[in-house]
């Protein structure tokens, strides 16, 4: 194997290769809406990984024979911050190969082929020309019949500029219509829910009408694993694309639906804190305790937005509520000057991305980070209440099912939460705090445990209602925590 190249990619790189391909997706762009999706955090471009690994191949081998086609397969998600090294792993006289690797492990692979292109008939003229400004949000049914011509999206030169080497071996207009192929999945189709999963592209004639567009139409889908191949022609390629669709982030309940199971002024007088009440379970509790009546001060760390959405759907409804900013990796102290009094119930919600790659079976940078939410920032949390207003408290600390059955690539993650249930253990023994309620939940539908299988899970409100239930009876009607 032979190194080519090595780098980082950051937030400026996604900026500069956005700048001049169009695509804007914000599992690329945004780290909070990136948070919503499988990938949890923001996501380099693959197309900007292979133009990069491409043209440092061309740089390395500067008078190879004419490429016939390249077929890639992006086979892990790359994230923004990541060290990325490019190797060669085999080089004859038609064919190169190279993987692209993260901490050891392959992220994507691709194979050149080595030989003349082939001829195209076919034009695309007469598609519809498609260039949204924002990203496409279509259902999977609607992606099935997707067709059109889509626009480079800046001339070829300005993107050839970042890539030169591979510029001048594939041609500017290859590398131009790679670039727009990045467009086509993130921004056209799929669009917004898009992962790219790969390309086999053949080298055709340059003939006029391919320059500066790619036309393409929906040629299979497979609703099994919301997969769509994308055939396409223009820029001197023809051949085919494959992207995900992915699921749409999880929405929880509206209030309306929620009034439907929770009995009027049921929780008429909770005083709730939801830490990471903004989305997910957090904001599903948030909702059942507005709904019955009780008043909620929900936090956020870096979704504002979803924060003040849950706010207005429960003031709307003829809610209480509060939303403050608290970051669980900062001093307690300071955050909980915020609270405008002592909540009678707290309920601890918050939680890093769970799935990310791993070079090895442990890590000890992941079980550090998850130590942190889970068990740090709780404690931090319960000593600063009690100390700053000294009043017992009922408390829900949510525990997982996964410290038993373990599943894959989940070491870290069920060693904190069986941490966090030692550390609940010896507060309610040595501390006093009030009452500390651990549950081990299954797993339920949110933003972290979606999938692009359709996986059975339990409704959230059959588990998570009778639990609202057990720790507002601890306090109800103003008792005092045993």
């Amino acid at each position: 194997m032979n190194l080519l190249a090595e780098r980082d990619f950051v937030a400026t790189d996604q900026e500069r290769f956005a700048a001049v391909c169009g695509d804007r997706n914000p599992i690329h762009m945004d780290p909070v809406a990136a948070r919503r999706t499988l990938a949890g955090f923001p996501v380099v471009h693959g197309i900007h990984v292979l133009l990069w690994s491409l043209d440092s191949l061309f740089r390395y081998l500067p008078k190879l024979a004419p490429v016939a086609s390249i077929r890639v397969s992006f086979e892990k998600l790359i994230y923004v911050g990541d060290r990325v090294q490019a190797v060669l792993t085999h080089h004859d006289q038609q064919h190169l190969r190279v993987e692209i690797l993260v901490e050891g492990i392959r992220a994507l692979r691709f194979e050149v082929t080595l030989g003349d292109p082939r001829s195209n008939h076919d034009t695309g003229s007469s598609e519809p020309l498609l260039q949204p400004i924002e990203p496409a949000i279509l259902t999977f049914e609607q992606m099935v019949n997707c067709h059109g011509r889509v626009p480079f999206f800046s001339v070829p030169n300005k993107v050839c500029r970042m890539f030169p080497a591979a510029a001048d071996a594939l041609s500017v207009q290859r590398v131009a219509a790679l670039a727009c192929s990045s467009f086509l999945v993130g921004m056209v189709c799929p669009g917004f829910h898009s992962i790219y999963r790969g390309l086999n592209l053949f080298s055709a004639r340059l003939r006029e009408c391919d320059y500066g567009a790619l036309q393409f139409r929906v040629a299979q889908n497979d609703p099994r694993f919301r997969l769509v191949k994308l055939a396409v022609v223009g820029g001197g390629w023809m051949g085919s694309l494959d992207a995900h669709a992915r699921p749409e982030p999880t929405a929880q309940p509206d209030l309306p639906g929620i009034a439907t199971k929770v009995m009027p002024g049921e929780f008429s007088n909770a005083s709730a804190l939801v830490v990471g009440g903004s989305r997910g379970l957090g904001e599903l509790i948030s909702k059942i305790i507005a709904v019955g009546g009780g008043h909620v001060t929900l936090t956020y760390s870096v979704g504002e937005a979803d924060a003040r959405r849950v706010q207005a759907e429960i003031i709307a409804y003829g809610g209480s509520c509060d939303v403050i900013h608290y970051d669980v990796r900062l001093n307690a102290r300071d955050q909980i000057s915020r609270l405008s009094s002592c909540p009678g119930q707290v309920y601890y919600l918050p939680t890093p991305v769970i799935s990310r790659r791993k070079s090895s079976l442990f890590s000890q940078q992941r079980f550090q980070e998850f130590l942190t939410f889970y068990a740090i920032g709780f404690y931090d949390l319960c000593r600063e209440l009690r100390l700053r207003f000294g009043k017992r408290l009922s408390i829900l600390y949510p525990s997982s099912v996964y410290i038993d059955s373990r599943p894959d690539n989940m070491t870290e993650y069920a060693m904190a939460k069986a941490a966090g249930e030692v550390l609940c253990a010896d507060i309610q023994k040595f501390e006093s705090p009030g009452r500390i309620l651990v549950r081990r939940l299954p797993r339920l539908p949110t933003d972290q445990t979606a999938s692009l299988v359709n996986i059975t899970t339990v409704e959230p409100i059959s588990v998570i209602l009778p639990i609202v239930r057990e720790v507002y009876a601890t306090v109800g009607a103003g008792n005092t925590p045993n």
